[in-house]
């Protein structure tokens, strides 16, 4: 009796384990196989320029995958919910990514927190065009000549790679268009108008430090000349206003110089010819 009494204690010993055992392998098929535990949703943010297709097959995720698949890099990384090697698959695939962040959002999201790279300009090469960001990265090479954006002129490239910043042999005209461009885009971003940007033909800086900007408005051909002044941004910012409120428009074609504290026109005696 004694013998049966000690097996059937050993049995029900037994039988919780294999309980606890089923229990676990219960829950954890749960865990991996329910649908609260799988992306649901993909939310891509500041993406505007970027198609967000190639933003995921960039970072290789899809909708439906377990939330774990893919997370970490760092036990940090995994703790904050951080998918860090898809963020560096995005960042080496795409040179008009500048940063990204890819996070889980509880209880079945992910966010992609995107920093495009926006392009100010390009730059003319033997074998097509590149586009270059704020910081001299270029962006794209293309076949074809790129809309709405001016050609930086008086620049030669001695070596370039996406996602790199361009190297050129003018290093000073190139830092004068870029922070003349720089300045465009945040006069841009303070107006909701119509963007000087994409009306501006081209960028040309030269060797007494006075940067050209020539624009098309109609029949109007307008040069600016400004130079590299911490009022840049505001100088252009008026340039907007009078530009965008036709005070000029009955002016013809003429020069807008933006040096100085006095901003001033002058018309072409010639007809803008």
């Amino acid at each position: 009796m004694q013998q049966n009494k000690q097996a059937k204690i050993k049995f029900a010993k037994y039988r919780k384990l294999i309980i606890i055992v089923m229990c676990l392998a219960i829950l954890i098929s749960l865990f991996f196989w329910l649908p609260v535990f799988r992306i649901q949703t993909i939310e891509i943010r500041n993406a505007d320029f970027i198609a967000p297709e190639k933003i995921l097959q960039s970072a290789e995720i899809d909708q439906n995958q377990h939330f774990l698949k893919g997370m970490g890099g760092t036990l940090s990384d995994f703790f904050n919910g951080r998918y860090t090697n898809a963020e560096q698959r995005v960042m080496e695939k795409l040179p008009q990514v500048a940063d990204i962040t890819i996070s889980y959002a509880f209880p079945n999201k992910l966010i992609f927190d995107v920093d495009e790279r926006i392009a100010i300009g390009w730059i003319k090469i033997p074998d097509g065009f590149c586009t270059i960001d704020g910081q001299g990265v270029v962006i794209e090479v293309l076949d074809q000549e790129p809309q709405d954006l001016p050609i930086i002129k008086g620049i030669t490239i001695t070596n370039l790679a996406l996602g790199k910043r361009v190297e050129v042999e003018q290093t000073e005209y190139l830092e004068n268009a870029i922070f003349t461009m720089s300045a465009l885009v945040e006069a841009d971003l303070d107006n909701e108008d119509e963007k000087l940007l994409h009306q501006i033909d081209v960028i040309e800086p030269t060797i007494n430090n006075n940067i050209y900007l020539r624009l098309t408005i109609g029949d109007q051909k307008l040069l600016i000349i400004c130079n590299k002044s911490r009022d840049l941004k505001s100088h252009f910012i008026w340039l907007k206003q009078v530009i965008n409120s036709n005070v000029i428009a009955d002016k013809g074609s003429g020069t807008i110089d933006l040096r100085g504290e006095t901003r001033t026109f002058k018309p072409d005696t010639n007809g803008g010819k």
